[in-house]
């Protein structure tokens, strides 16, 4: 007899879209280090906004509530103490690191010398390279670990904390600091999406010849899209459940509402995760022609 799958607690579905978000800023800020090395008043513009959403809201927000996730599940499990210390004290480095890279940014685009944006290029890419190695721990050890030990009075603490503070970027509003680094990635988006409506992803073969990489590609952009399916498909369930029961037309016309937000943060952010992979994909796969030809 098969063991009955352990539905994703909504928390960890929500940090896991989190860690998206964050390498789809970092993949941005990486692209942004390779391209030139002298960027424009504008590059660093854009840089700057990258790194004060790490801080204000990753290291702000998402590291806490994910500080209390494994508080607990220490409390759940002992034997997971040294890998929580590990994470924690991950979390300070990568705070400090965030707060080091908006002061180099600040004095990079204000004086513009070459030193300058060998600081910024040499801290921003250790930040990045020790916050994907969390990132992927997390992921495999600590979230799965975190659902299967955890009880259903945890998971109400953590998603009280994810509830009671709103993503500034990703969020149901924008807020109006992040205004220009949200138009970004929406162009970006709609900009994906025209080619992959001119050309497909089947037609990458004809750019590319790596189609290993293509298939992860195709992959991990499938996984991307099913898990916004399931949050959607949870979101209906809770409406359609409203309106079947004697509240009023006030509280159904909400619900509705909220219906509506879901789907429109849902639709750009699938749009912006989908920009991420795609570009990740063609990167990857240029790589492994230019290898190849060697």
């Amino acid at each position: 007899m098969s063991r009955q799958a352990v539905a994703t607690p909504a928390a960890i579905t929500t940090l896991s879209d989190e860690h998206r978000h964050m390498n789809l800023l970092v993949e941005t800020l990486d692209e942004h280090l390779d391209r030139t090395e002298n960027p424009t008043t504008g590059d660093y513009f854009l840089m700057q906004d990258i790194v004060r959403y790490m801080h204000d809201y990753s290291d702000t927000v998402h590291h806490p509530t994910e500080d209390l996730m494994f508080d607990k599940l220490v409390r759940r499990n002992p034997a997971r103490k040294k890998d929580v210390a590990r994470l924690r004290r991950e979390h300070g480095f990568l705070d400090k690191n965030t707060r080091e890279l908006m002061t180099l940014l600040e004095l990079a685009a204000e004086r513009q010398t070459p030193e300058d944006a060998k600081a910024v290029r040499d801290t921003a890419r250790t930040y990045i390279r020790r916050l994907r190695r969390h990132m992927q721990f997390e992921e495999a050890e600590l979230f799965p670990s975190a659902s299967r030990c955890l009880a259903s009075k945890d998971w109400h603490d953590i998603e009280a904390r994810l509830e009671a503070a709103q993503d500034p970027l990703f969020g149901k509003n924008v807020q109006k600091d992040f205004r220009v680094l949200y138009e970004f990635f929406a162009h970006r988006s709609a900009s994906v999406s025209r080619k992959v409506t001119n050309f497909g992803f089947l037609q990458l073969d004809n750019m590319i010849v790596s189609a290993d990489v293509i298939e992860a590609g195709i992959s991990e952009m499938w996984h991307m899209l099913q898990e916004h399916g399931s949050s959607l498909e949870q979101k209906f369930r809770s409406v359609a459940a409203t309106s079947a029961d004697n509240s009023g037309v006030a509280a159904k016309v909400a619900q509705q509402a909220s219906l509506a937000g879901v789907v429109g943060r849902t639709a750009v952010s699938a749009g912006t995760g989908a920009a991420g992979i795609y570009f990740r994909t063609l990167k990857a796969a240029a790589v492994s022609l230019v290898k190849g030809a060697q």
